[in-house]
């Protein structure tokens, strides 16, 4: 067996048991929505036979949804990420697109190098097995850019509205029907979701939090938990958040603006520079050359 039809096989493979786990575990989540914690509910003893077996298969290759690609994500598994991004796809599709990612990068490099080459086979594999991650990684980190951008202004409408007399929730309701149709009014408006369903103020702006893990907006929600707490009136705690931020934004330009000279050196060197030899030395060395060759 030559090593391209092992790599086949190995790809396959996973790729099948990629597939069961992701059944798998869309049957967890279904039955976790569907049915209370607390209940009771008899399991036949094949039907748990079957689970526990699946269960010890499909353990080892768990790592597939749990996939870590830098240290900034340490620690969060790969629905928190499709939270984090706004839940683009399901955590089904996003595996059954790693698995479309795996099968498509080697046979796409096998189909234009016609190589059985190791390093044919064994690059494009881990591309297919990271492009998926870093797609979501993405989305993440522009989903948080889109937010970072429009918290100052949401807290300045939220600030007028607490001090033209409406209660904190009334003005995320009015914020998130006057404001355009964006990241941070689409976490607003679960906000308004879970309190109209019955939770608290606190839990909601807790999951809010959580759910967006963006150090900006944590910095809000443990401002307005703790005038909350301290009775302290909201109006203030906005306007205090909202002056912070803006200086954390003025603060982040400065930085930008600092580091822009040392980004340009690359491309001044790569592309500017050789631009500007071609021009400027380029007729004095083909004169001296006519020259030297004129004198031989």
């Amino acid at each position: 067996m030559d090593m391209l039809t092992l790599s086949i096989t190995i790809l396959i493979f996973l790729s099948v048991y990629t597939a069961v786990y992701s059944l798998y575990l869309y049957r967890q989540m279904h039955v976790s929505l569907v049915l209370p914690e607390s209940a009771d509910i008899s399991v036949k003893p094949k039907a748990r036979f079957i689970e526990n077996t699946l269960h010890k298969l499909l353990k080892p290759f768990g790592f597939l949804a749990n996939f870590k690609l830098s240290r900034s994500f340490a620690g969060r598994s790969i629905p928190a990420k499709l939270i984090m991004a706004g839940s683009p796809i399901s955590i089904v599709e996003f595996i059954l697109f790693k698995i479309l990612s795996l099968a498509f990068f080697p046979f796409t490099a096998y189909i234009i190098f016609q190589s059985k080459d190791v390093i044919y086979i064994i690059l494009p594999v881990l591309v297919g097995f990271i492009a998926p991650d870093m797609w979501l990684n993405a989305k993440i980190k522009r989903r948080h850019r889109e937010i970072r951008r429009d918290l100052p202004a949401v807290i300045d409408l939220l600030k007028l509205c607490v001090e033209a007399g409406l209660d904190f929730m009334l003005a995320v309701h009015k914020v998130i029907k006057e404001f355009k149709k964006c990241p941070l009014t689409d976490e607003l408006s679960e906000v308004w979701k879970e309190t109209r369903m019955g939770s608290s103020r606190r839990d909601a702006l807790q999951h809010l939090s959580r759910r967006v893990n963006l150090l900006e907006l944590s910095s809000f929600v443990r401002t307005l938990l703790q005038a909350d707490r301290m009775g302290s009136p909201m109006g203030d705690a906005l306007k205090i958040q909202s002056e912070e931020i803006l200086q954390r934004r003025f603060f982040q330009g400065e930085e930008a603006a600092l580091k822009a000279p040392i980004k340009l050196l690359l491309p001044l060197f790569l592309f500017i520079l050789p631009a500007v030899l071609i021009i400027v030395a380029g007729p004095i060395l083909l004169q001296f050359m006519r020259g030297g060759m004129m004198k031989f």
